[in-house]
């Protein structure tokens, strides 16, 4: 079965393009123009990514990522956008998006991230069914939810691939390009602070103070590593 991918983008030329190059790789791939053609397509279902523009003509990309992560919060969403000042990913990626991808982009690059976001789904999704205790807390891989003194987190498609990555290698540091490559698809040597901001969403749904965390832990050249159970923080 073909994979499916919502595009939605404004300009034609590159939609065009967009499009060409996805069929080619084997997707189906439907296109919306605007924000309300975006909004009558995602609610079909079915898609297992959506590749969205940051600045449509009548909406903003981040009130409709915001719309789709609402409806379907599992929904991978890689944004596109023109703008590449700091702030304007870290607002993309704090909303929830999985990925942000600034214009001019290299193709060939787009096209492994879309691949290793799309393909991984599959993996972690059959290969995952046990519950993860960290700390007090308790991620459900098959509901994809993370349940903390009594409140109970749904987690996008991302945020449980990042956990599960990190409790396969429970008590050792991960390297950001490891998570990146594994988890992302990226290419080895890419620069960004997406695993920072991923890192931040779950510290918050943890109860983990990012001043001080005790359960998913930074060291700076190393990585970022989830205590051992047993350890000071982990579980018990």
């Amino acid at each position: 079965m073909k994979r499916k991918i919502l595009l939605v983008e404004d300009e034609a030329n590159l939609a065009k393009g967009l499009m060409l190059n996805l069929e080619i790789e084997g997707y189906e791939v439907v296109w919306a123009a605007t924000g309300d053609e975006a909004r009558r397509a995602w609610p079909l279902g079915g898609f297992d990514l959506v590749l969205l523009d940051r600045m449509l003509p009548d909406a903003d990309g981040l009130e409709l990522l915001q719309e789709i992560k609402k409806s379907q919060i599992r929904q991978p969403v890689m944004m596109l956008t023109a703008r590449a000042a700091d702030e304007d990913r870290i607002s993309g990626l704090s909303l929830g998006a999985d990925d942000y991808v600034t214009k001019p982009f290299n193709l060939q690059e787009l096209m492994l991230r879309v691949r290793g976001m799309v393909r991984r789904a599959d993996w972690y999704h059959e290969n995952t069914r046990e519950p993860i205790v960290i700390g007090g807390c308790v991620v459900d891989p098959v509901q994809s939810t993370l349940t903390c003194g009594g409140t109970r987190h749904l987690l996008t498609e991302l945020e449980l691939r990042l956990l599960v990555h990190l409790s396969r290698k429970r008590g050792t540091y991960v390297s950001r390009e490891e998570l990146l490559v594994e988890v992302w698809g990226y290419a080895p040597g890419t620069a960004t602070r997406t695993v920072d901001i991923f890192v931040s969403r779950l510290r918050r749904m943890l109860g983990d103070d990012g001043s001080a965390p005790r359960l998913l832990l930074t060291r700076r050249g190393q990585g970022y590593m989830l205590v051992a159970e047993g350890e000071p923080g982990g579980a018990g």
